[in-house]
């Protein structure tokens, strides 16, 4: 969960982040979604998102700085666990991290 949120707060120098946390009715799902109004990633590149050392950001500018892992490794954790994550993102609009969850 950590590093959706330093990836949010990374990538959006203006705008907002939030952070929602939702159970289904019966509690046996968990929903952790973070959004914000960063600057997006391109449709072409979400297919790759999840890819070890995928960066969308190709420079080597450490402003957007990264190896790569972190995104690649959240997906690992959230599988080992018996959970799904998502991304949807629009450049210049922002982009959305789902996390479901099952207890």
């Amino acid at each position: 969960m950590m590093n959706l949120l330093e990836n949010a707060i990374r990538y959006t120098d203006e705008g907002e982040i939030t952070v929602h946390v939702d159970e289904d009715v019966d509690g046996d799902t968990v929903l952790f979604i973070v959004e914000d109004t960063g600057i997006g990633i391109p449709e072409e590149e979400l297919p790759y998102v999840f890819e070890r050392f995928y960066r969308v950001e190709k420079s080597r500018s450490r402003q957007y700085g990264g190896t790569g892992l972190g995104l690649s490794i959240v997906k690992k954790l959230v599988e080992l666990h018996g959970g799904k994550i998502r991304i949807t993102s629009q450049p210049g609009v922002g982009t959305r991290c789902e996390v479901r969850l099952s207890r």
